[in-house]
């Protein structure tokens, strides 16, 4: 299987199991957060579906610099509802998947680059950049999301087989 096929397949879990959870939240949780120091539920869904725009970045550039004045004046889409995070990541997903479609292995195999000025964080070929900034950090607050809604009594969806809320098959 292709790098591109691969990475594409990924995705499509991804955004699958993001958008059971994104789902879930209701409006009486958009600002509760465990802690002082945490993101709110809806600014955590919506770094969720923010994170494939990153993915399509990391696809079409060849670095990432954060003292760039680019960034400096960069900021995310911000919907205010759940329905709005949900329209932003099926258009971010669909925008990555889209690029993804177009890369050849040459292009995922090259180095991609996260700095900031001098200092770099990460200098690795462009698909496993991807795997973890993009799919791998997804999953990681995705998890965060889940733990939100078990702390709020909502029902978690599963996401890897049936959670606790579901039937087992």
């Amino acid at each position: 299987m292709s790098l591109s096929k691969h990475l594409r397949a990924q995705l499509a879990a991804e955004v699958d199991a993001s958008r059971r959870v994104i789902e879930r939240v209701p409006a009486s949780m958009h600002d509760w957060r465990p802690h002082e120091k945490s993101m709110g539920a809806l600014e955590l869904a919506t770094h969720i579906a923010n994170l494939l725009a990153w993915g399509a970045m990391v696809s079409t550039t060849e670095e990432l610099d954060f003292a760039s004045d680019q960034m400096k004046n960069w900021s995310p889409p911000t919907p205010d509802t759940i329905e709005g995070v949900l329209e932003l990541l099926q258009t971010n997903a669909d925008q990555l998947g889209g690029i993804l479609e177009g890369l050849s292995e040459a292009d995922l195999e090259a180095e991609w680059v996260m700095r900031s000025g001098d200092q770099v964080f990460s200098s690795e070929p462009r698909h496993f950049q991807l795997a973890k900034w993009v799919l791998s950090h997804q999953s990681h607050h995705r998890g965060q999301l889940t733990v939100y809604l078990r702390e709020n009594d909502v029902p978690v969806p599963g996401v890897f087989g049936p959670s606790a809320d579901e039937q087992q098959m």
